[in-house]
């Protein structure tokens, strides 16, 4: 289940911005390239899926609009093939800040009936056999 449709991006950043960003090569279409923008929303979701697969189990039943609106600036992004404006630049920057918070556990999403994986304990144990020469063991020597 993508994370974002198309019908989502018009809504969002209108059929005209759309059409600009993804209709880029002659003969010019004058329409929105659904190719194009299949790519951009298969990029914002392998982003999304590379953070949640450590904390959820990956498909989502459903999506939060939390990642919808994540998947959003994604795209729109990964759209831009120069330079993209600030506006988007820093969109996308918070996009991922989102994602890091939430692979870090501290934005918890409301996905129902999907838990989020078990924290790994930040450390490592090591059980070592006892000390063949130690203080103890060289008394008296």
């Amino acid at each position: 289940m993508p994370y974002i449709t198309k019908a989502d991006l018009i809504r969002r950043y209108t059929e005209t911005k759309l059409r600009q960003l993804t209709d880029r090569e002659a003969p010019y279409t004058g329409a929105i390239v659904d190719a194009v923008l299949e790519q951009g929303i298969a990029s914002a979701g392998s982003v999304i899926d590379g953070h949640l697969s450590g904390r959820y189990t990956l498909p989502l039943t459903v999506v939060p609009p939390l990642l919808t609106d994540v998947a959003a600036r994604l795209a729109v992004a990964a759209l831009h093939v120069d330079t993209a404006p600030e506006k988007i630049t820093a969109d996308c920057q918070a996009a991922i800040r989102t994602l890091r918070d939430i692979a870090a556990g501290t934005v918890q999403l409301d996905v129902g009936g999907v838990e989020a994986a078990p924290a790994t304990p930040a450390g490592i144990e090591v059980d070592a056999a006892p000390r063949a020469f130690g203080r103890e063991n060289l008394r008296g020597w």
